[in-house]
């Protein structure tokens, strides 16, 4: 291997690297200003993650503890990292049926691993 071609893959390395912070900053703020915007008694803020081969997903949920409702949802689809978090309407409403009404596979897993940590941090009280 010729040192250009070892330089070459070096700089693609920190580019993919800088690449997946800028992503990890971007969740981080998604979730900051979510909880800002949300921080009120009775309401849970969860994440869930669905990793694919090819297409991933992350999913924030905002619920409603008493009522078993998801109040507001944020979520991130793509392959790519310039995925953006957008606001996703269609799945508020009762926690029961919320994978139902994703759309998709990698978003109806990410739901179902938001539900799940849901019902552990409420002693079990939400059923995904």
């Amino acid at each position: 291997m010729t040192w250009q071609a070892l330089v070459l893959l070096l700089g693609a390395f920190a580019v993919a690297g800088l690449l997946s912070y800028r992503q990890h900053l971007g969740y981080q703020r998604a979730v900051n200003a979510l909880a800002d915007q949300e921080n009120r008694s009775g309401v849970l803020l969860v994440s869930g993650r669905a990793k694919g081969w090819r297409r991933g997903a992350i999913v924030l949920l905002v619920i409603d503890r008493r009522r078993g409702r998801v109040l507001r949802a944020q979520a991130m689809e793509g392959a790519s990292v310039f995925a953006r978090f957008r606001e996703r309407p269609e799945l508020a409403g009762p926690v029961e049926a919320a994978e139902q009404r994703a759309g998709s596979t990698a978003l109806s897993k990410a739901i179902h691993e938001a539900l799940t940590m849901a019902s552990r941090l409420n002693a079990g009280a939400l059923r995904p």
